[in-house]
């Protein structure tokens, strides 16, 4: 009897922890935002026989989400890197010892540049003269990896 009982409660238990697993599926699936994994390459990094290119390496920086940024917008211009922006600043986050970053965001478009010595780091550019655009869907993660490769030589 006592086993029988036993079984009992651990079916009722079950069932009863049914519609918080139901819940944090829904929770999960109603943020919007951005993840993704900042890394930094330095050195050669250019492949050829008989010698190993350079590895990236996880970095620690500010990632910065402004609104749409174009190029005219960039101070001190040197290719992908630039010392101020004159946009509007709508959020920022810090990514982890291991690189990694993950922001909450409402839907739209948004430029994305990471923080990298006294100045910014533009991980690619959009069309003609767009600053790194990237589109949050409702309900969605977008993913987004970024190579910081300003020190590397090809």
């Amino acid at each position: 009897m006592n086993f029988y009982f036993r079984v009992f409660l651990l079916i009722l238990f079950g069932i009863s922890q049914m519609p918080c697993i139901g819940q944090y599926d829904l929770k999960k699936q109603t943020i919007s935002g951005m993840e993704g994994q900042v890394m930094e390459l330095l050195g050669n990094a250019m492949p050829s026989k008989g010698k190993a290119s350079s590895k990236a390496r996880p970095l620690t920086t500010k990632i910065y989400l402004y609104q749409p940024l174009h190029l005219v917008q960039l101070e001190n211009q040197n290719g992908s890197f630039c010392t101020k922006i004159n946009g509007v600043l709508l959020d920022s986050v810090v990514s982890d010892k291991l690189g990694h970053y993950q922001i909450v965001m409402k839907p739209g478009e948004y430029s994305v540049v990471v923080g990298y010595e006294n100045g910014f780091f533009v991980p690619y550019f959009s069309g003609l003269d767009g600053v790194a655009y990237i589109h949050i869907e409702a309900h969605k993660i977008a993913l987004l990896n970024i190579t910081v490769n300003q020190k590397a030589s090809y």
